[in-house]
């Protein structure tokens, strides 16, 4: 699969930073469990909707939760910051919850997006 990963690399890389590579991106055959190479894939995604700008893409939330389930929560700080200076408390919840396993209903959740502002 790594033949492929690189593939899906060139392709991105021809059109870097824009929203065609993340079309291209966005095509990848992720894996199930989600591998670092699938990291990598939502990482480039997620860097790009940023830099764009592009916060309410739906891609956008995917990729943070591709890229935060392989990466761990506390890899997307930066990210998490951004959004969180743009309003965006629906992603921001729906995130955090796919990467820790969670349930928005809980009210230990509940309680931490209160503490957040995610409101």
């Amino acid at each position: 699969s790594s033949g492929i990963n690189a593939e899906y690399g060139e392709l991105g890389e021809l059109c870097r930073g824009t929203m065609e590579a993340v079309d291209v991106y966005d095509k990848f055959p992720f894996s199930e469990p989600l591998t670092f190479d699938d990291a990598f894939i939502f990482g480039e995604m997620v860097q790009i909707l940023m830099k764009l700008e592009a916060f309410d893409d739906a891609r956008l939330e995917k990729a943070l939760i591709g890229y935060g389930t392989v990466m761990g929560w506390n890899s997307l700080d930066t990210y998490v910051r951004k959004l969180e200076n743009a309003y965006k408390s629906a992603v921001l919840k729906n995130v955090y919850c796919a990467v820790n396993n969670k349930n928005q209903g809980d009210s230990d959740v509940q309680q931490f997006f209160r503490a957040k502002m995610w409101m």
